[in-house]
């Protein structure tokens, strides 16, 4: 009696009808703390930045508020939250800052992608939720320091019941 022949195993894979640019999306990337902590606006800006970047052209993704709104379709003043958070979690990093005077947005770099012959940085895996990336980049932002709490100082609850603090 013969026996039959064993079915290759076939594997699952992602097919493209026309090849063309893709975004490499790393595990290591989406299960960090800082994108797991991103909205959901602000994980499409992210897409949208690294659509940008071809070969030779990281540092130099000019991109607006009023742009990037009109991409992810949002008002002007979410697309600056989600710039404020894509910072502030070390995704992006800000290069040039903005020339109103002469219509030109800041220019951004993100910190996965290689730029100009040096290794990413990959701030974003060592984000923990109180940590700023902003760094050198604050005067840059408009960013104004917060102040922080004291070692003495100790935050009121915002509402004390009988069930206790919330």
């Amino acid at each position: 009696m013969s026996r039959r022949k064993k079915k290759e195993k076939l594997q699952d894979r992602i097919v493209m009808r026309n090849p063309g640019q893709f975004i490499f999306f790393s595990r290591e990337l989406f299960d960090s703390d800082a994108y797991r902590s991103l909205p959901n606006g602000a994980r499409c800006l992210l897409m949208e930045l690294m659509m940008l970047v071809w070969p030779d052209r990281n540092g130099k993704i000019g991109m607006s508020h009023e742009k990037a709104s009109l991409l992810i379709r949002c008002s002007k003043k979410s697309a600056g939250k989600y710039f404020e958070m894509l910072l502030v979690r070390g995704f992006i990093k800000i290069e040039k800052g903005e020339l109103w005077q002469e219509r030109l947005a800041r220019e951004y770099s993100l910190t996965m992608a290689t730029r100009q012959g040096r290794q990413p940085s990959h701030e974003y895996l060592s984000w923990t939720e109180g940590t700023n990336f902003y760094g050198g980049n604050k005067k840059l932002a408009g960013v104004k320091e917060t102040p922080e709490l004291g070692e003495n100082k100790t935050q009121k609850p915002k509402c004390q019941g009988r069930l206790g603090q919330y």
